[in-house]
């Protein structure tokens, strides 16, 4: 039993080594994800429609230019008399017409309506760009959470790797010691089953790793089969002061920014009802072109081609005071998009707040854990002496383990969470791509 189980662990630390194989650094998980993360590149092709749609032309500041032709043919029975007697019976006639022709529209003034489309579309498009730095933003954030926890079960793996190699040397010294008589068979067997639980978590532990690299390499849109390395420690930032954050937060926030985009596009459409209360004036140009023949009727060949331009002006006198209704819903709209812009702002300075005290009440949880571990390290140390000269029992033994081994995974849990928190409060800040 002792082999089989022995030979287990060993396949599966044989097994994870090989894995290893690539060594991915933080900056180097959220360079791939920002190249090649799906949701990225598709916010990406969105920004992109909106940059297109971002021209004059689509403003209304060009005019618009159409040409036409066409070429026509007809047989005809014809019978025609006049008054001085004459007659004209023709059967079979023929006849053709072509005619050609360029028009020129150019809308000149609409009562600023253009204008305020035209900034329509550029804060359309400055959406798009926010809404990408936002997917940015989550996705680094996904990364960070996915990575660091890995590196977290990585730290705690490496534990337990330690542990069960002590649970190994307990296993052989209790054996030993019931070998030359000094020992029993249940310290023996509790030393099986302590060694049997550690086993257990470690491989559980092995497939959490397993799971989390595929995570990882779906994040950063490759394949889930490849296998990677990460650093070994979580590194924290210093110096976060939350009067700093919250300034940070009102200026460059991406969803705050958003939101305050949507009161702009409010007021736009605002402006741009307001314009019909002005003339619309334009300018037309035309060019046209006629040959006609015929081998009927009073003209066997007509011909004309020429120039022709004007202006037009248009004024919607009354429309069942549709525009009023529309104004009045748009001041509205203004009013709720400017409750909406403060009720965010307050929602996210509770959340950097809250996010805030956690940080720095993990930073005093680390502090606390890191001596806790001294100790817990110490108190095995010596517990191992004593287990081996014989001082010590099993079950003590087994105790100062635990003690162990529960104080290296708090401190590894309390670092997670800060480097979690810490990520938080970059991202509430606007700092987090920035980084």
């Amino acid at each position: 039993m002792k082999k089989i189980l022995v030979s287990l662990i060993l396949f599966s630390l044989a097994a994870n080594s090989l894995k290893g194989q690539e060594h991915l650094s933080i900056k180097a998980a959220i360079a791939v994800g920002l190249e090649h993360n799906y949701g990225i590149r598709l916010e990406r092709k969105e920004l992109g429609i909106a940059e297109n749609n971002n021209s004059p032309g689509n403003a209304g500041f060009l005019p618009r230019l159409n040409v036409t032709a066409g070429q026509s043919y007809s047989v005809n029975d014809s019978r025609q008399a006049f008054l001085t007697g004459q007659v004209n019976d023709r059967s079979g006639a023929k006849s053709d017409a072509f005619n050609a022709g360029a028009q020129l529209n150019w809308t000149i003034f609409d009562g600023m309506k253009m204008f305020a489309r035209r900034d329509q579309l550029r804060q359309l498009e400055e959406m798009g760009e926010m809404q990408l730095l936002l997917t940015v933003e989550n996705t680094i954030s996904n990364i960070h959470q996915s990575y660091f926890t890995l590196v977290q079960l990585n730290r705690q793996k490496s534990v337990f790797e330690k542990t069960i190699a002590l649970g190994n040397e307990r296993l052989n010294l209790a054996e030993d010691k019931l070998a030359f008589g000094s020992g029993s068979k249940l310290e023996v067997l509790q030393a099986m089953v302590d060694l049997n639980s550690d086993s257990a978590v470690y491989l559980k532990l092995i497939d959490q790793i397993g799971s989390l690299q595929v995570r990882i390499n779906t994040l950063l849109g490759r394949k889930a089969d490849i296998s990677f390395g990460v650093d070994e420690q979580i590194e924290l930032r210093q110096g976060l002061e939350l009067k700093q954050l919250e300034e940070q937060l009102l200026s460059r926030n991406t969803s705050l920014l958003l939101s305050r985009k949507d009161e702009q596009m409010a007021a736009l459409a605002l402006k741009e009802v307001n314009a019909r209360y002005f003339p619309e004036i334009g300018l037309n140009l035309g060019y046209n072109f006629l040959n006609q023949q015929s081998e009927s009727g009073f003209l066997a060949e007509n011909r004309s081609l020429g120039l022709t331009y004007g202006l037009t002006a248009s004024l919607n006198l009354f429309n069942g005071f549709n525009t009023r209704r529309e104004q009045k819903n748009l001041r509205l709209q203004i009013e709720s998009s400017q409750l909406r812009v403060e009720a965010l702002e307050q929602e996210l300075l509770a959340e950097l707040k809250a996010s805030f005290d956690s940080y720095v009440s993990r930073q005093r949880l680390i502090l606390m854990e890191t001596h806790n571990l001294a100790s817990a390290k110490e108190n095995l140390s010596i517990a191992d002496e004593r287990y081996s000269l014989g001082d010590l029992s099993g079950l003590e033994f087994r105790e100062a383990q635990k003690n162990y081994l529960e104080a290296e995974t708090r401190l590894l849990q309390v670092v997670l969470e800060t480097k979690i928190l810490e990520t938080q409060l970059l991202q509430l800040a606007g700092m987090l791509a920035a980084e």
